[in-house]
This record gives structure tokens, sequence and C-alpha cells, in this order.
């Protein structure tokens, strides 16, 4: 099992850990409702240092990501960020990932933990035909998430200037690289620095106050937020589209698995429900309308920022926003009403 530099100060903060995706990763510090509220309310900082980290050259840098991803490479300009999918040969979801370009020449991918042996690999057989240079520097970089809408106001003072990043760029101060970037549906941060410079970093941002928050808080906010999970809402036999990922896909470019995506038919469509009690549903529980099967729940929880148990769920097209189904939660029926995916909308715009 994995463990992260910040690993030592988590025991000694009594963490509750589990195993995530090779790694012993911190679940929760304190309970996880309180820690997703702290994020929504105030601000919050996150390990992700089990995120990884790839990194890509070369003259020919900017054709490969070309072909190999989704979006369209050309319109990244140094300094900003693109969200982005690797498919593979069948069209399916090999990961869900982040194109940070660093230089005319040079970019860094930000990949699942879950996939970023297969993502590595993936990309060396891509790249036998462009003589680029792929690099793994996940374990040489710590990965801070500091998100809230207190995030910008905390961080100006480790980085004077910060909050005029717009959303989806980064800067640099020194050896840190910090995004406006996250995954909870919040204005945030991400910040990337050495081993050493994370560690100290994140203890002076416990003494300001600053929230610890672990993988249940950061789960609890992204489904609020609508955002897929690779495993839940995007996967190897998946269509991307089907999770609202459409407007990441550009068709005006050849891509790898580009053909195979176009052959298939999206049959589904990524959607919130808000329960009617505060049972939580679970992945793989069914999605009735009446006594047929309509959909399939991908991702549940109580939501303590909307103080309603909601899911996210894969259900047929015909089934509209504000109509009402049911869902099986642990072979009880549960009424629930139809919404868009996403139930909270705070990310800073630009």
């Amino acid at each position: 099992m994995r463990r992260t530099p910040l690993y030592p100060l988590h025991r000694r903060m009594r963490a509750r850990f589990v195993p995530f995706a090779g790694w012993e990763m911190p679940l929760q510090f304190s309970s996880v409702l309180e820690e997703a509220r702290a994020v929504r309310r105030k601000v919050g900082v996150f390990d992700v240092s089990h995120m990884g980290r790839i990194f890509v050259s070369g003259p020919r840098a900017e054709e490969f990501l070309e072909w190999a991803t989704t979006n369209r490479v050309s319109k990244l300009t140094e300094g900003r960020v693109q969200y982005s999918l690797l498919l593979n040969e069948r069209g399916g979801t090999l990961d869900d990932v982040t194109v940070y370009r660093l230089g005319p020449r040079e970019f860094m991918l930000v990949v699942n933990a879950a996939n970023r042996e297969k993502v590595l690999r993936h990309l060396s057989e891509l790249n036998s035909d462009f003589g680029c240079r792929i690099g793994d520097k996940t374990e040489e970089l710590v990965q801070l998430a500091v998100q809230g809408p207190e995030a910008k106001e905390v961080l100006e003072e480790f980085f004077p200037g910060v909050s005029e990043l717009r959303y989806y760029s980064f800067g640099r101060w020194g050896e840190a690289l910090v995004s406006r970037t996250g995954y909870t549906g919040e204005d945030g941060f991400e910040v990337y620095l050495p081993a050493e410079g994370g560690l100290s970093l994140y203890e002076k941002l416990l003494e300001k106050g600053v929230k610890p928050c672990g993988l249940g808080a950061r789960d609890v906010l992204r489904i609020e937020a609508g955002f897929p999970l690779y495993g839940r809402e995007l996967g190897e036999d998946l269509d991307p589209r089907e999770a609202n990922l459409s407007r990441f896909i550009d068709l005006s470019k050849d891509f790898f698995g580009k053909e195979a995506l176009l052959s298939r038919e999206p049959k589904r469509r990524l959607r919130g429900l808000i329960l009617k009690e505060r049972r939580v549903a679970r992945g793989g529980e069914r999605v009735l309308r009446g006594e047929v099967e309509v959909g399939t729940v991908t991702s549940g929880t109580f939501s303590p920022n909307l103080e309603r148990s909601i899911a996210l769920a894969f259900l047929d097209p015909s089934v509209e926003t504000g109509s009402e189904v049911l869902v099986e939660v642990r072979q009880r029926a549960v009424p629930a009403e139809v919404v868009r995916s996403r139930f909270v909308d705070n990310t800073l715009k630009g």
C-alpha cells in the first residue's frame, strides 16, 4: 500500500484511513459531513497527492496530445488548464484528465490514481510515432487542494496575486505551481510542490484554521457538484457522452478512439435525483417509473449542504427533469425527483 508524504502527519492527526486505488488515504479527520460543510462555507484542504502527475514534452508534444486526448489542445495557451478525456479503442473512457500547458512544448497531465500505470502504458504506445518524452513525477510532488469561498484569501498570504488567477489557469511561485482548479464545485486551488514544501504548506494552512478534509468529504462535494468519478460514472465500457461530457469532445479533429465512439449511440443520460427520504441510495440500485426500470444509480450520498439525500443516475433519455421516479434503496422504493446532475453551482466562472 502506497502512502503520500503527508501520511505520518495524518497518522498523528488520528485520521481514519481507507485503501484507495492502491494508496492508504485519509477518509476523514472529524466527520465527513462537517468537513463537506466547511468547504462550502469557508475553506478546507485535501491531500490529493495520490493523483498521477505525468509530464509530456518534445517538439511534437502538442500534436501528440491532440491525438491522444478528446479536447482541442491547440486552443490551450501557456498558463491554462483543460479538462479532457483519453479513450480506448472501443470509444470508452480510459481516463478523464486535466492538461496543463507549461510551455510551447511541455505539458503536465493530472490523471486518476487508479489509472496512472494504465495511462502511462497507453501514452507510451501512442507515442511511437511522435517521439515525445513522457515522465512520471507522481512520487516527486505533493498535490494539495485548497477549496472553498475563503480559499483565495488564505492562499494570498503564501502566493501573493494568486486570487487574480482565472478559473482553469495557473501560475508559478518559486517551486510551487498553483492552479485555480478543483473537484468540489467551489472556488479553489490546487498546489503542486516538492514533498518538503508541500508538507510545510499543509502544516501552515492547518495553523491558520483551514479544515483538513478526507476522501469522504471529497466524494460528497463532487456528487453535489455533479462531477463524474472514474469507476462510477466513467469507465472503459462507458460512453462519456452519457455522462454529459460531450463539450469536452472536439469532433472537428481526429483523436484516438473517435471512430469507435461515433459508432456507438448514447442510450442513457446522467441525471440527478433528490430523494424524498433521508435514506442514501447506492451505486447499482434500480430506478423505476411505475414498475418499469428506467435507470441505475451510480453514486449517492446525504448532502449536508442541501440537507437532502441525493444521487447521480444513468436514466433513459425519456425521463425528463422535474418528473418523479422510485429508487430501490435496499429493496425499498423511495420516491425521488429527477433534476439536472449538478446540484450546486458555486464554481468561479471565467
